[in-house]
């Protein structure tokens, strides 16, 4: 492998990396450059090079990997951590529902372990 071909692909990748945990544009658009000065490649590029390599361009893609989350066939928002968590509780809890007023998906985690998945 050529070392332009090392700089490419793990600059998109790394690019990848974030984008699977975005927390915000600015977050991302800081990280962005940040790759890209890892790199020493202008941000266009790593933007030219992430949408060559996968047709879209960041935001869709991440926008596209976030509605693709689910937990034991359950769609999550952000990491699924939410339903992680109440399904770990009602473990726990010998198999209880939340009833948690705060959060949905920890209440829909709990109601996953309880219906046996």
């Amino acid at each position: 492998m050529r070392a332009a071909d090392f700089v490419v692909e793990s600059s998109v990748e790394d690019l990848e990396k974030v984008l699977k945990k975005p927390t915000g544009y600015d977050a991302i658009d800081h990280m962005m450059q940040s790759i890209a000065r890892k790199y020493k490649i202008p941000p266009k590029k790593l933007h030219d090079l992430f949408v060559e390599k996968h047709g879209t361009i960041p935001d869709k893609w991440t926008k596209q990997h976030l509605d693709e989350l689910q937990f034991l066939g359950s769609q999550c928002t952000k990491d699924c951590s939410g339903h992680r968590a109440g399904y770990a509780w009602s473990q726990s809890k010998g198999g209880k529902v939340a009833q948690s007023p705060f959060s949905p998906s920890f209440n829909k985690g709990s109601q996953l372990h309880v219906d046996g998945k």
